[in-house]
């Protein structure tokens, strides 16, 4: 058998077998190549055995879907995996993983269901972290996941995308063009063999993944009982840090996010205020970069803060905008580090 078949193959066997826990087959290639690992398992342990032909068919599909494949143990699996619970025995990938390895990575994760204060920070967020050099990690789900990866690709940063299920099919099915451009600077992976089925209990797996390839896990918006805060656990158990963005108290989707930040999550208003705890923050006076208003309202009213500080409502009549418009303005200007509000909602830049 040609060798790059016969590694797609074993990954295939391996990441296959039932009734085998995790834990008993990294001990396995802990001290054994994964050819010998596979002979094991056909020899030992004939119970949850896979199909040889659906083996067979499966290992075509990596092969078709130029999936590449790392298997524990191997020199390439990545180094950040190895000591957090339970590491994937097998990760299936489509796209630049060695890219994504090189660099720092920060997830950014959240509900669902979401508001659309909560998709615009958490895209902006995202294009902020990549402008630092700092690749995305999300989950590819609706609300706040696709908005990071989208976020992180109009910057034209990297970002990776860790699925409960496998790289063939594409879940949710409306993320099928959102997956394509993330594979044009990124990468997309999974610890699944190619026709594994989303299910629910695969989304909590995952999201040991999505923590232990970051630096630490920012939460833009999720509920009391989020299956976010399943991520948030799994990555205090991994010993990474924790962000939260405030919410209106009163908003069942920020419930989730002012708990985090009462019992000691670090608080999100700009990308600094993680990058910075991280290690990662770029020197402002070594980037060469300089702010550019996104739009004409946003270019307004830091052409009247160039000249004094404004009241909100002084702001309000000289940009000649609604008030939703100057709130989420102002928003994505205090995210973006150049205007700062000071107490009785007066704005200056910063």
């Amino acid at each position: 058998m040609n060798p790059d078949v016969a590694l797609l193959n074993n990954a295939v066997w391996l990441a296959s077998w039932e009734k085998v826990s995790r834990e008993d087959i990294r001990r396995l290639l802990r001290n054994h190549t994964p050819d010998e690992a596979v002979d094991l398992l056909k020899r030992e342990i004939r119970g949850g055995m896979p199909d040889a032909e659906e083996i067979e068919r499966k290992t075509e599909s990596v092969s078709s879907h130029r999936m590449g494949v790392v298997i524990y143990g191997s020199e390439d699996y990545p180094d950040i995996l190895i000591n957090i619970p339970d590491p994937p025995v097998v990760l299936f990938y489509r796209g630049d993983l060695e890219r994504f390895l090189g660099m720092p990575a920060i997830a950014v994760i959240g509900s669902r269901r979401c508001t659309a204060y909560g998709r615009k920070v958490a895209r902006k967020l995202a294009r902020d972290f990549v402008r630092s050099g700092v690749a995305v990690v999300s989950g590819l789900a609706r609300g706040i996941d696709g908005e990071a990866h989208r976020g992180a690709i109009e910057a034209g940063g990297v970002t990776m995308a860790v699925l409960g299920n496998g790289l063939d099919l594409c879940y949710p099915p409306e993320h099928d063009r959102l997956s394509e451009m993330i594979l044009g600077n990124g990468v997309i992976l999974s610890e699944y063999p190619p026709g594994t089925e989303p299910a629910r209990y695969r989304f909590p797996e995952r999201n040991r993944l999505i923590s232990g390839f970051s630096r630490g896990v920012v939460v833009v918006e999720a509920g009391k009982r989020s299956g976010t805060m399943i991520t948030v656990n799994t990555a205090l158990d991994q010993g990474k840090d924790v962000f939260a963005v405030p919410g209106e108290v009163t908003r069942a989707f920020s419930m989730g996010t002012n708990m985090l930040l009462r019992d000691g999550a670090g608080v999100v208003i700009t990308a600094a205020d993680v990058l910075e705890p991280l290690g990662l923050a770029r020197d402002p006076g070594k980037s060469g970069e300089t702010f550019e208003p996104e739009s004409d309202a946003a270019s307004a009213i830091l052409e009247h803060l160039s000249i004094e500080t404004l009241h909100f409502n002084q702001l309000l009549r000289l940009a000649g905008v609604g008030t939703a418009v100057l709130q989420s303005e102002l928003l994505s200007l205090e995210m973006a580090g150049v205007v700062m509000q000071h107490p009785g909602k007066f704005y200056s830049l910063k």
